[in-house]
């Protein structure tokens, strides 16, 4: 005969209720890690810029990092460790420095439990499609910026020059060729020769 052994009813009720604990703890944590990503966010306006950009605001529920991204892909700089929070104007050096204009990609990251940044283990912020937490910039260099200002205010410079001579001119009120001294001789002349000759008749 085949012995039965039989678990008391109050350990079976305490197996089940850890369980239920756990299942409900996965779950919940499950639930937070959701929330956390679909509450990170990126502001990264369009600006001017060579060796460092600025993001205008970054929001990382867990605290970690905010990367850039060149229009070819590649990680050219990353922001120092931020604590969980919203961050503004976050300044971002660029090594290798930005040769021309184009459009820059800033990336928001989580922290893997240390300070520095790691590219491999510090993984994005992403939301409810799995797609990463970022945006996007255009990112003028400086020389664009330049040649740009330079073209634009040359046009301007030359009307305000012409428009200032112009009411220069008609404020003294300058003579002109038909109201110079000149004119008044010749005319002069003529009225004698005229009258020269009605008296030889």
């Amino acid at each position: 005969m085949n012995a039965r052994t039989t678990v008391p009813a109050p350990v079976l009720l305490s197996v089940l209720v850890g369980a239920v604990a756990l299942a409900g703890g996965l779950a919940a944590g499950t639930a937070a890690a959701q929330t956390a990503n679909a509450s990170a966010d990126i502001t990264f306006d369009d600006q001017v810029g060579v060796e460092e950009v600025t993001v205008q605001s970054a929001t990382l529920p867990d605290g970690g990092f905010v990367t850039v991204y060149n229009s070819s892909g590649a990680l050219v700089g990353h922001s120092q460790y931020l604590e969980a929070g919203t961050h503004e104007n976050v300044t971002i050096a660029v090594d290798p420095a930005l040769s021309r204009s184009q459009v820059v990609i800033a990336e928001a990251h989580r922290n893997n439990g240390s300070t520095s940044f790691n590219a491999s283990a510090d993984t994005a912020y992403t939301n409810d499609n799995g797609q990463a937490i970022a945006s996007t910039a255009y990112v003028a260099s400086e020389e664009f910026s330049r040649t740009t200002a330079t073209a634009t205010a040359t046009p301007t410079a030359t009307a305000t020059e012409t428009a200032t001579a112009t009411e220069s001119d008609d404020a003294t009120g300058t003579p002109t060729e038909t109201t110079g001294p000149g004119f008044s001789v010749v005319a002069a002349l003529v009225a004698l020769v005229g009258a020269a000759l009605l008296a030889r008749r």
